[in-house]
């Protein structure tokens, strides 16, 4: 009798300590976090994965949504890490002005992926239309019961969100080239007035 008693003490201590356990969540975010660029000028940020902590990634699916008054989207390319092109479905479904849908599932044994270094799922490059700070942000996908990412197995994986944002100014002031001639001809002519009082 006492040594079941000591058994199950054990599993019990053995249980509260499992459940005690806090385990990593990754965390979805956009690379750079924040940038500037001048209007006119592209800006790309990339989307992807930190934290993982032996967890694969097999799908994806949610939205990025942007200021589309001050960005609109350009181009997207997926990254290897589900083991596209050729071993994985990807889709890009632009839903409203200003949000763009992302969509991948692999097919393959996720060779790409160690399950704990960082990963990049896609990256998105953008126009600059007019100044202001654009925020970018994360939302459900076609499926609002997918939670955004599914691991190898094909389930559900809890996923944190960071958002970003992407601050557009005026161009930057640069000197017209006559002015630039005319301050280095003085820096010539004030070096020999230097070198001859040196001289005397």
């Amino acid at each position: 009798m006492k040594l079941i008693r000591k058994i199950t003490g054990c599993m019990f201590a053995a249980s509260l300590l499992l459940s005690s356990q806090v385990y990593a969540i990754p965390m979805l975010n956009f690379t750079p976090a924040s940038q500037t660029v001048n209007l006119g000028d592209q800006a790309t940020v990339n989307v992807g994965l930190s934290g993982l902590s032996n967890e694969y990634v097999g799908a994806f699916d949610f939205n990025v949504s942007w200021d589309s008054s001050l960005l609109s989207l350009d181009s997207s390319s997926f990254d290897i890490f589900l083991d596209g092109p050729g071993n994985s479905i990807s889709a890009v479904g632009s839903s409203t002005a200003g949000t763009v849908n992302m969509f991948e599932v692999s097919f393959s044994s996720l060779i790409n992926q160690d399950g704990s270094s960082d990963i990049n799922l896609f990256s998105l490059t953008f126009n600059t239309l007019s100044l202001g700070t654009s925020a970018l942000s994360f939302s459900a996908g076609i499926d609002p019961f997918f939670d955004f990412l599914g691991d190898d197995l094909g389930f559900a994986l809890p996923t944190n969100i960071s958002g970003g944002s992407i601050e557009i100014l005026a161009f930057a002031q640069v000197p017209e080239a006559s002015t630039i001639w005319l301050f280095g001809i003085g820096l010539v002519l004030l070096g020999f007035t230097q070198l001859r009082v040196l001289q005397r």
